[in-house]
């Protein structure tokens, strides 16, 4: 029994325990070490590049799944004949969604404040390569259509608030836990996606980083912050949420069982009940716990701040629980159902308001500041250099954070394996990111944007004049056309002129137009077509 200068008020601060709490003559806990092999569980070398460790979570079955819907979901899209009319849409492909994911990547890492600035190509300051990969109106197209479940599938359960992306969310769960073993070490906690818009399971939680948005009952391994398993909240299911708390653990829990992993959770998950439970299959749990909860000890003198000395402590114990109430600011409590009653750590706290000082406090309490940072460590990586342009639709919110997750995980397991090499090569998360970003990009466009704009061809005159056009009320005069390029009508519905949207905003520009470049597929004033030709020729 742990014993201060006045043990005899101790003993008294125990009065009104439940008979089956014991403080005093404790038994040990017999705890048995994780079962399981920590690492990569598949054959990653130690010099894997980042897109190899990636692919072993987004593998090309995934790649072709997200193909075929995008592609299925444009089919029937204009199979309304207005939309069939205006669409210029054709079939996406796999190097085109893996450029269009590592642009993706790309954005996240260099945050600019609108969408189209990355095509920006006025100001040779703030120029970016995009362009040289994809185009502006082809990239909006893919964003446009990008779907991750048919819409007219017949198998699917439309009683299932996430059936829009339910087959993602299980395959890329499967994937997670296929690709690495945790130590034996895990949190369990709540990581929110952002999101404003309409939804029916939206979620407030005001003491979040991101208060509104899509909650995520995530499970991490506490060193890394590697995603092993998780669940996304999607409201209440039945008349009560009564016990959810225990059923999200347990759900968390399942492909664990029998393995002697240790979970670490708060006061909203914690419970003598639960705790109990995992006990019975193999799982070990520690956490904080609110006085109210059933089966703790019963006094309320112990629950109040003036009860105790500051950094004093009391230890209780039945059977394989340990229950411990630590004085620090507030009152903290602690239950574990493996921790032994005798043995004690210590954790840091300021004192004077400045020196970091060593307190001594039960086992429990120590190792559940050590090791509940697994989500919290999750949540600052992934918010560094998520992708977070905004969106009406809900799943893509969803789909983006669990995109930077897979990135993150796959990080996690190529660092595993690469050794001192790979943080000597890498130095952090950020170029590794930067290196599967430019390795899942293949250039597509036919068009190259030169850091400057080279000087006219020898064939045209310094303002060489645009093409003839059908219509002559658009002020068009005959002119010999430009090579292998031809200005024309291309749209039925009229778009802002390409070039017009590039001049100084104090400076005039043209209205919207029909017409354009037939090989480029861009919008241009007949006026403005030999400007676009120097421009990118």
């Amino acid at each position: 029994m742990f014993e201060d200068e006045d043990s005899d008020d101790d003993n008294k601060e125990f009065k009104g325990f439940e008979s089956d709490w014991k403080t005093e003559n404790y038994h040990h806990n017999q705890r048995s070490a994780f079962n399981r092999k920590p690492g990569v569980k598949v054959d990653l070398p130690a010099d894997a590049t980042p897109l190899q460790a990636f692919n072993q979570i987004f593998t090309e079955e995934l790649w072709a799944h997200l193909v075929s819907e995008t592609n299925n979901y444009s089919d029937q899209t204009h199979q309304t004949p207005s939309r069939a009319k205006m669409a210029r849409w054709s079939r996406v492909t796999v190097p085109e969604m893996k450029t269009f994911i590592g642009l993706c990547m790309g954005m996240g890492l260099m945050v600019l404040p609108v969408r189209r600035d990355y095509w920006r190509q006025s100001k040779h300051l703030f120029r970016t390569q995009f362009p040289r990969n994809m185009s502006r109106d082809r990239f909006v197209a893919i964003w446009r259509y990008l779907h991750l479940q048919n819409n007219q599938a017949a198998d699917v359960n439309r009683g299932d608030k996430l059936w829009k992306m339910r087959w993602f969310l299980n395959y890329i769960t499967a994937r997670f836990q296929a690709l690495y073993e945790v130590d034996g070490n895990v949190s369990v906690d709540e990581s929110m996606i952002k999101f404003k818009g309409h939804l029916a399971f939206r979620q407030y939680l005001p003491m979040k980083p991101t208060k509104w948005g899509v909650k995520v009952w995530v499970m991490s391994e506490s060193s890394t912050g590697y995603v092993t398993n998780f669940q996304i909240y999607a409201g209440r299911e039945g008349s009560t949420e009564k016990g959810l708390a225990h059923h999200v653990v347990m759900d968390l829990a399942r492909p664990y069982y029998g393995s002697h992993l240790s979970v670490y959770m708060d006061n909203f998950y914690t419970g003598v009940s639960l705790f109990e439970e995992m006990k019975s299959h193999g799982l070990y749990a520690c956490g904080t716990v609110r006085a109210n909860r059933a089966g703790l000890p019963k006094n309320e003198r112990l629950t109040k701040k003036a009860s105790m000395g500051k950094h004093k402590f009391r230890v209780a114990q039945k059977g394989e629980l340990t229950f411990c109430i630590w004085q620090d600011t507030k009152t903290v409590m602690v239950l574990s159902n493996h921790h032994n009653p005798t043995q004690t750590g210590t954790v840091n706290r300021r004192r004077d308001g400045a020196n970091h000082v060593q307190v001594v406090v039960p086992t429990s309490l120590a190792d559940y500041q050590k090791y509940m940072k697994g989500v919290d460590l999750l949540d600052q990586m992934v918010g560094y250099y998520g992708f977070q342009h905004r969106s009406k639709k809900w799943w893509r919110r969803v789909f983006f954070f669990f995109l930077a997750v897979s990135c993150y995980n796959a990080y996690i397991a190529a660092r595993s394996v690469g050794g001192t090499a790979f943080r000597n090569k890498y130095r952090g998360y950020k170029n590794w990111l930067e290196d599967l970003a430019e390795q899942l990009i293949t250039p597509l466009t036919t068009r190259a944007v030169p850091a400057t704009p080279p000087p006219p061809p020898s064939s045209l005159s310094a303002s060489p004049s645009p093409p003839p056009t059908p219509s002559s009320s658009a002020g068009s005069r005959g002119h010999t056309p430009l090579p292998q390029h031809d200005c024309g009508k291309v749209y039925d519905k009229r778009k802002q002129c390409r070039e017009c949207q590039l001049v100084p905003d104090n400076e005039k520009v043209g209205g919207p137009t029909v017409y354009g470049c037939k090989q480029c597929n861009l919008p241009l004033h007949i006026e403005c077509f030999g400007k676009h030709y120097r421009r990118y020729m």
